[in-house]
């Protein structure tokens, strides 16, 4: 399965990412976050080598972006 996290650097979006993955180890996670104020970076630190996650550094604003990871995900937690 394939998750699309929207602001997945706040809190709230970060410890649902790290709940996620617990629970679910071969989970899929997109996390797309435009690192604005309540962002954090090292709410995820722990993730940064696992195979089965993925950070995209951008804003939810940006259409083609988003058709992009939407077309890719079989979930999106916003």
């Amino acid at each position: 399965m394939q998750l699309l996290i929207t602001g997945g650097l706040g809190f709230i979006g970060s410890n649902f990412i790290l709940q996620t993955m617990q629970k679910y180890p071969k989970t899929k996670i997109t996390n797309i976050d435009a690192q604005l104020e309540g962002s954090n970076i090292k709410n995820l630190q722990s993730l940064k080598n696992k195979s089965n996650y993925r950070y995209v550094k951008g804003n939810i604003t940006n259409q083609k972006l988003i058709e992009k990871l939407v077309s890719k995900s079989d979930v999106i937690f916003n």
